[in-house]
């Protein structure tokens, strides 16, 4: 690994040495007071510049990899490029760059959000708070009713892909089908219980909010080397959506599928055994 360089300074000595370049904005988990530092923290920059196309990214030397999601996905970044790079000292910068009206009408919303850099004294102030946006919303009852209605007849299409031994289309549905709906379920129980929670990108904070058995049967919902490790990762998401379901069906007061769980669990205890 190459010798660690300190990314920040680098970051502002570009800047300051490129007149193209107006101002600079920290985001991210570098600025959000609720995320523990560790290593692995990029920092997510915004350049704002007089003319995109000016900008050259070549100044930053040592980077090992480079993606450019503006070239792959020109419709979501319109009006700016962004680089994402991995350096030779394993740190990394994630960089969109764009204009003052670009990121007033796209970007300055965002919090929290630390300016670094405002050469021309019009761009908004830091603003380190962090918004209520990110916060898991409580789950209503049709919401509810309608997760759990999906999640239990997905489940049976993954049965009948482990039986056909047809490994993408039984992994997709259930990472994408069966997963999102427990993965709301998991939410709107945490929600429950904790005031003001975010549960970060893809859920990445969950585990902070769950009890120690609750965070084991979720990991063992992800197990997939064998037929017979999806079926039982089926199992295990089945126990953990029944437990945290019937809390929160407790808890407000509403209908809990409880004979349409017990028919699912018996349907997928006769097509394993079949």
């Amino acid at each position: 690994m190459a010798k660690q360089i300190n990314r920040r300074s680098q970051i502002l000595e570009i800047a300051q040495n490129d007149e193209n370049i107006r101002g600079i904005f920290l985001y991210g988990s570098k600025v959000n007071k609720e995320v523990r530092p560790d290593i692995y923290q990029d920092f997510d920059i915004y350049y704002i510049v007089e003319n995109i196309d000016d900008f050259d990214v070549s100044v930053f030397a040592g980077v090992g990899l480079m993606f450019v999601p503006s070239d792959n996905y020109p419709e979501i970044f319109e009006n700016e490029y962004a680089y994402l790079m991995l350096f030779e000292d394993d740190s990394r910068i994630d960089l969109v760059v764009c204009t003052r009206e670009t990121f007033l009408q796209k970007h300055a919303n965002e919090i929290p959000m630390e300016c670094l850099l405002d050469k021309d004294n019009n761009l908004p102030k830091t603003n380190l708070g962090f918004s209520e946006h990110y916060y898991i919303k409580p789950i209503d009852e049709a919401v509810f009713t309608g997760t759990c209605s999906e999640f239990l007849w997905e489940l049976q299409n993954v049965a009948k892909g482990i039986k056909r031994d047809e490994l993408s289309y039984t992994m997709f549905i259930r990472d994408i089908g069966v997963r999102d709906m427990l993965n709301n379920i998991i939410d709107a129980y945490i929600e429950m219980k904790n005031d003001s929670a975010t549960v970060g990108t893809l859920g990445k904070y969950r585990k902070k909010y769950l009890s120690e058995a609750q965070y084991m049967t979720y990991r063992m919902t992800y197990l997939s080397n064998t037929s017979e490790d999806i079926w039982k990762s089926v199992f295990y998401m089945l126990e953990l959506f029944e437990e945290l379901g019937m809390c929160i069906a407790n808890h407000y007061g509403y209908k809990y599928p409880k004979s349409e769980v017990h028919y699912m669990r018996d349907y997928l205890i006769r097509v394993r055994d079949r």
